[in-house]
């Protein structure tokens, strides 16, 4: 099974759009996947539930920041080299996507309230939204990762 497809399968079985890219990207990163995916966690339905940025970019925000980032604050270049890559994935799913903002990628669904996530589900936002970031991103990480990862 690929990343992506491992990414869609945690995504239709229960977990956020976050848990699924970082959990698809953790043995790489030398994570175990329990621990990437209750890391991820908060990070679902646009943090907190709250319609802030994407889940499906946030996840792959931790994933980019294990590839590029530094082990302490004397490592500035690995920093920088780290908001590059951060920057170049929301600049990228925000030009194919039209927005990082779950809220507003999902029709302006709150996801704290019942009857907007009924009314997400019977769009189909889910797989039509969702779904599309997360294959999006996986594969946005895995051109961005080192060889032989």
């Amino acid at each position: 099974m690929d990343r992506v497809e491992k990414a869609l399968s945690s995504h239709k079985s229960g977990s956020s759009c976050s848990q699924a890219v970082f959990t698809a990207f953790a043995t790489d990163l030398g994570l175990d996947e329990g621990i990437a995916h209750r890391l991820s966690g908060g990070l679902g339905g646009g943090i907190g539930r709250l319609g802030f940025s994407c889940g499906a970019i946030t996840g792959g925000v931790l994933a980019l920041s294990m590839i590029y980032g530094s082990e302490n604050g004397v490592d500035q270049d690995a920093k920088m080299k780290t908001y590059e890559e951060v920057s170049k994935l929301f600049a990228v799913m925000e030009a194919v996507h039209g927005s990082s903002q779950c809220r507003v990628l999902l029709d302006g669904t709150d996801l704290w309230k019942a009857e907007d996530r009924e009314t997400m589900k019977a769009k189909g936002l889910s797989d039509k939204v969702c779904n599309a970031l997360i294959t999006d991103v996986v594969r946005y990480v895995e051109a961005h990762m080192p060889k032989g990862k």
